[in-house]
């Protein structure tokens, strides 16, 4: 058998090893990189339809809501909606014991927030009347069960006389059946009562005697007589958050101002937006209709929003100090989720 040639032997293998190469760099990777790019684009495709479910499911839930607040407005068309509310401002004038006559209510359309979508309208409503009348009809109003929010309220003194002059917009929206139609259980509205405990919560604003004429506060009265030293009787406790109840949020000559009613003193205290409240600061006054946080069947029409640390907590109205919860960051305000105070 004859020897193999060196020569032929070594350029067997070189050509081997760059047939091996060649495999390697230029045919696996032409086989194998496109894989790969099905691989990452079909991966990205599940995300995308994972995130449209997601959104889906959300939009359906806020339609839901929707439906269920429309059953809840003044009427389903605007012309209609706006000549039931004007009605319904003269029936709770005269419940409030006023004179309709007293009283002009011109409409208003505001500008719509979403394009096609609910569609808003008001009225601007101003007269006259005694300060405790007046007091009850902002009762009714802050109170009303239809979808609403009262803004730019302004109480001032008429000259001549004891009356208040008050100036305030009541806004509702037409939502419409285009987010389907709600199918559910439904409590009929329940309209507020002038004799109901909440109304007392209001006594702070006729107390204050605010437009009254200055008079001069008498002399205090002569001191009794000593008494002989006893053991003092000990002191009670300081009361708890769940002692003080947000009343009122409300706007004073262009200025917000959130009424806290002390129920051991029975007294009403104003409070500004960057004061202290609750173990934190007042950052803003939320006018959006959201769901209580204990009774999501309920609605919430205001609430009052406080800093503590890095955290936003909320205390609805009518609710207690004791009841302030913590707002998840898509709850917030789009100032607040952005930082924009």
């Amino acid at each position: 058998m004859a020897k193999p040639n060196l020569k032929n032997v070594l350029l067997a293998i070189i050509g081997l090893m760059a047939s091996a190469i060649f495999v390697t760099k230029a045919i696996a990777p032409w086989m194998v990189n496109p894989v790969k790019e099905w691989e990452r684009k079909s991966t990205d495709r599940k995300n995308k339809i994972n995130s449209l479910q997601k959104t889906q499911k959300t939009a359906d839930l806020y339609r839901k809501r929707l439906a269920k607040l429309n059953t809840q407005g003044f009427a389903g068309t605007q012309a209609e909606a706006s000549a039931s509310m004007g009605e319904h401002i003269t029936g709770l004038i005269r419940q409030s014991g006023l004179s309709e006559i007293a009283f002009s209510r011109r409409p208003f359309e505001p500008r719509a927030i979403v394009k096609n979508g609910p569609k808003p309208f008001g009225y601007t409503v101003n007269g006259q009347g005694s300060l405790k009348k007046v007091t009850d009809l902002i009762y009714l109003l802050q109170n009303d069960p239809h979808i609403h929010r009262v803004e730019n309220i302004s109480l001032s003194p008429v000259s001549g006389s004891n009356d208040v002059r008050v100036n305030f917009q009541f806004l509702s929206l037409v939502i419409g059946t285009q987010y389907g139609k709600f199918t559910g259980t439904n409590a009929p509205p329940i309209f507020p009562a002038l004799d109901s405990e909440d109304r007392s919560l209001y006594a702070g604003i006729t107390k204050r005697a605010l437009f009254l004429p200055y008079q001069k506060q008498p002399p205090p009265p002569p001191p009794p007589p000593a008494k002989p030293k006893s053991k003092p009787p000990s002191s009670p406790p300081p009361p708890g958050p769940e002692t003080y109840k947000v009343v009122s949020l409300s706007e004073w000559q262009g200025e917000q101002e959130v009424m806290i009613f002390d129920t051991n003193k029975n007294k009403t205290k104003s409070y500004k937006l960057g004061d202290d409240l609750a173990g934190g600061t007042i950052v803003m006054i939320d006018y959006r209709q959201m769901p209580f946080p204990e009774k999501p069947a309920l609605l919430s029409q205001s609430r009052v929003i406080i800093s503590i640390e890095d955290d936003f907590w909320a205390i609805e109205r009518g609710s207690t100090l004791a009841e302030k919860h913590k707002l998840a960051p898509e709850k917030l305000p789009e100032r607040l989720a952005k930082r924009e105070l």
